[in-house]
């Protein structure tokens, strides 16, 4: 007589909700590798004035892609810059 454990169904089910939480968890970070913005979401996000940011693309302080004649700029990319970029607004 081969006994089975009753909760088996219940762990399995745990398993695939376990893969399903970490999936989701990874999602993001795919989504936001591929996220541009234009100068003037970043402006907004990093609460400073369209021409400021402009001239930070332009000076090189944030890294930025010219698609045509606009700018993008990534979403990592303006991560990393917005430490910078706050400490250079108040340095002059």
């Amino acid at each position: 007589m081969q006994t089975t454990n009753p909760f088996q169904t219940i762990l399995d089910e745990l398993g695939e909700v376990k893969d399903l939480l970490y999936s989701l968890k990874k999602e993001p970070e795919v989504e936001l590798k591929k996220k541009l913005y234009s100068i003037k979401e970043c402006s907004e996000i990093l609460k400073l004035d369209y021409q400021t940011v402009r001239s930070h693309i332009l000076k090189g302080n944030i890294k930025a892609e010219q698609i045509g004649r606009f700018y993008r700029v990534n979403h990592f990319d303006l991560m990393d810059a917005l430490n910078e970029v706050k400490s250079l607004k108040y340095r002059r």
